[in-house]
């Protein structure tokens, strides 16, 4: 049975795709994410799809949904790799699409709703599928708006799709991701994270690569 079976067809007023292809794509966020991930994707598609909502975004309910719920591949221990997080789950959710027969159109925007997801201040002026997967992400994991939606959906939302000590979960996930690759982290935002969790982390910041610049001014 699809472990999609588990989940509801609707939380907070969102129904949850229910299409073979997002079967297949929850199926496989669950199997290779722990809980604290594969709920914060799910609630990414559920947030902003309120968003969508209210603000009478026209978009492509199937591409949303894949780019929210595949959108953290690159931190589970059976994709992580030698490139930033967002790069590699972007790569990781376009072969899986390309062997499910994804024409290379659909594909190439999801590859970016993934790949440009924690790309503030860019990510936006895309299209809505690809914004909308940030906006989600960013209600999720930093509250950004969180005011905006309606309190009771959010604790629906939240009801149907725990936590699991989220900050502190999310956080170790994160350091965990970087350990395996520290040089991925270099002038990105995990940065600092790296350079504050990993001993003798290779990852310097934009500042410290600017200071130690060759060019002589």
């Amino acid at each position: 049975m699809s472990q999609l079976t588990a989940l509801p067809r609707e939380i907070a007023g969102v129904r949850i795709p229910d299409s073979a292809l997002a079967q297949k794509a929850v199926d496989l966020t669950f199997r290779v994410s722990p809980a604290v991930v594969w709920t914060h994707v799910l609630r990414t598609f559920v947030f902003g799809s309120l968003v969508g909502r209210a603000q009478k975004m026209r978009y492509d309910e199937e591409l949303f949904f894949l780019g929210a719920v595949l959108h953290d591949l690159g931190l589970t221990a059976e994709f992580r790799g030698a490139q930033r997080f967002e790069v590699v789950g972007a790569d990781a959710a376009d072969a899986f699409l390309k062997d499910q027969g994804v024409d290379p159109e659909r594909r190439e925007i999801i590859w970016d709703a993934i790949a440009l997801h924690t790309s503030v201040g860019i990510v936006t002026r895309k299209r809505p599928e690809i914004a909308l997967v940030h906006i989600g992400a960013g209600i999720d994991v930093v509250g950004l708006e969180l005011d905006k939606l309606p309190p009771a959906l959010v604790s629906e939302t939240i009801e149907k799709l725990p936590r699991y000590d989220f900050n502190r979960a999310f956080y170790a996930v994160l350091v965990e991701t970087i350990a395996q690759a520290p040089q991925s982290a270099t002038m990105t935002w995990m940065a600092e994270i790296a350079n504050e969790h990993i001993p003798g982390c290779p990852c310097p910041s934009l500042a410290s690569r600017l200071k130690a610049s060759p060019f002589k001014e």
